[in-house]
């Protein structure tokens, strides 16, 4: 990686890490898709990849007193975890154009439900655990391979009517299973030659920015960040298919 790039995804990451710090959630689907707009596709969802695998973990640490009177299925993490174990399959098999389709698809989707979950009266789930093991693989195999599992998880949030502390304690969840998981396989399997310099460089960065947003959480509005990040990934979704389109 020249150096222009290395500091581009400092900076890249340090931006999406103060975001999940401040609202505890978007990392991935801010880095992700701006690294992959000049980097190798792998090389871009391992950078994006072991920030949140410390991230994660830490929130559930940090929020340990709130999460742990939540209600969430037990058939949520194994799903998880069955499903990452597919993610880094799909990952590793996939050329990085469909890669990168595939993408901007699950971008797409991140921000239509929401939208769609407003206009339409969705009634509830009759089965909990039976959707979790559903969402839940579903989560774990997008979050593997492509480094976006959240929108799953929001749709399954939305259809079991968690409140705001359980949704995002199952999108942290998800987050820390798949991301050991990934970031395991993809190092026991060959990694994609990344700067170690970007990838200690950029951990070290969106930690510390992570620290700062959870300092500072509660004075900027979450709807407002909503709101920017659906602008924000509805630019990404045309970026990805024109970058996927380029030889």
């Amino acid at each position: 990686m020249a150096d222009a790039a290395v500091w581009s995804s400092v900076a890249i990451l340090a931006l999406a890490g103060f975001a999940h710090g401040v609202f505890g959630f978007g990392f991935a689907m801010i880095a992700t898709p701006l690294l992959a707009l000049f980097l190798d596709y792998r090389m871009a969802v391992l950078l994006a990849a072991v920030p949140v695998l410390l991230m994660a973990p830490s929130w559930l640490l940090a929020h340990r007193r709130q999460w742990s009177a939540c209600a969430i299925p037990a058939s949520l993490l194994p799903a998880v975890a069955a499903g990452a174990l597919c993610g880094v399959a799909l990952q590793i098999g996939l050329p990085q154009r469909v890669s990168l389709l595939l993408l901007a698809a699950l971008l797409a989707i991140s921000v239509l439900t929401p939208w769609a979950l407003s206009r339409w009266r969705v009634p509830a789930i009759s089965s909990p655990t039976r959707a979790a093991a559903v969402f839940g693989g579903l989560a774990g195999a997008t979050e593997s391979a492509l480094n976006v599992g959240a929108p799953f998880m929001l749709i399954y949030g939305a259809l079991a009517r968690f409140n705001r502390i359980e949704q995002l304690t199952a999108l942290n969840l998800c987050f820390a299973l798949a991301k050991t998981i990934q970031v395991g396989l993809i190092y026991a399997t060959g990694a994609p030659p990344a700067s170690p310099w970007a990838l200690a460089f950029g951990t070290l960065a969106s930690g510390a920015c992570y620290y700062l947003g959870n300092r500072v959480a509660n004075r900027f509005s979450e709807a407002r960040f909503r709101r920017l990040l659906r602008y924000f990934l509805m630019i990404m979704v045309g970026a990805l298919v024109v970058r996927a389109a380029l030889p």
